[in-house]
């Protein structure tokens, strides 16, 4: 893993120098947006709590052979859910009405989940292709629900009126913008775990995966276990949109995803579908994401250098079996 970061940090030094800047000074940048104060934590793990929860819910669908890469339409469905919850379910305690926006968000990101499943069973349809054209679908979805429907009459913008505080997620670390849905997406991370390792279902999951006919003639049903997966997959993804609205904006608007759901999917490949890698590697890229929006602004490097850099340090990790098995048949 050295040498795939040394590679990936000398091509983008380069970049860096020809740029104008100093690499040393924008690698010390990067480290110290990420993580050089408790602010700047709770930056990180704001970033990174979505990207979690989304690569989450991918692992489930991924490790039973269905290759549902709509994380992102699911989001915004899941966020939708979360803003209808919190703005028309009122007049509950504070505890119970966001336990009613949670649930809210992984229903909506469920049912948008479980459609690439159960056109796959039903009609033999490729789920990578239908599940891509559902995020499209959530998109336009959610464009249209916050000019219309749930568009706030006071706002100048295509948003929605803002939740009530009875539906927003606490702040964890006082002084920080740190959000309590990092503390959900690492229980549901062991929670994942449990159930991919200790119980039938998730024994189900992992020989579907393997091999569906053997799975099928071993008398798994394996529709059933298909349909459950992309629920419990698509729900979890719609809870990084629940995360967005409770514990970011609270309103519902075009701009509440930087790509969560497509960058989860790096994410989880490069965690190698294991939930608590995925953790660690979801932890590194929240870094780099907050890390670089505070290079940009305090060297003023172009933010089209700082994404170049992200994006190969990640590709670097995606490639690292590749690399490694190469170098080791040089040497």
């Amino acid at each position: 893993m050295i040498i795939v970061f040394a590679l990936a940090l000398g091509i983008t030094s380069v970049l860096i120098y020809i740029s104008g800047f100093s690499p040393l000074e924008v690698y010390w940048g990067l480290l110290d947006g990420g993580f050089g104060s408790l602010h700047r934590i709770g930056l990180t793990l704001n970033e990174t709590t979505p990207i979690l929860l989304a690569g989450l819910g991918l692992i489930l669908m991924f490790k039973g052979g269905v290759w549902n890469i709509g994380a992102e339409g699911q989001l915004y469905m899941g966020a939708v859910g979360a803003v209808v919850a919190g703005l028309f379910l009122t007049g509950v305690p504070g505890p119970l009405h966001l336990l009613l926006v949670a649930i809210a968000s992984f229903i909506f990101g469920g049912i948008w989940g479980v459609i690439p499943a159960i056109l796959k069973i039903k009609y033999k349809t490729n789920e990578i292709i239908t599940s891509l054209m559902t995020v499209f679908i959530a998109w336009w979805f959610l464009v249209y629900a916050v000019r219309f429907p749930l568009h706030s009459p006071t706002a100048f913008i295509p948003v929605s009126d803002k939740i009530p505080f009875t539906a927003r997620l606490p702040i964890i670390l006082p002084g920080t913008p740190a959000h309590a849905g990092i503390l959900i997406a690492l229980g549901l991370a062991a929670v994942v775990w449990f159930i991919l390792q200790k119980s039938t279902f998730g024994y189900r999951i992992k020989a579907l995966g393997i091999n569906p006919d053997t799975a099928f003639y071993g008398g798994i049903p394996v529709g059933k276990v298909m349909i459950t997966s992309g629920i419990l997959g698509g729900g979890l993804a719609g809870l990084a949109g629940m995360a967005q609205v409770s514990g970011i904006h609270y309103l519902l608007a075009d701009y509440l995803s930087a790509n969560y759901g497509w960058l989860a999917i790096l994410v989880v490949f490069i965690g190698r579908l294991e939930p608590f890698r995925t953790v660690l590697v979801a932890i590194l890229l929240g870094g780099l994401l907050s890390g670089s929006h505070s290079v940009q602004m305090s060297l003023g490097i172009d933010v089209t250098v700082v994404h170049i850099l992200v994006a190969l340090i990640m590709l670097s990790l995606v490639l690292e079996p590749v690399i490694e098995k190469r170098l080791e048949r040089l040497f």
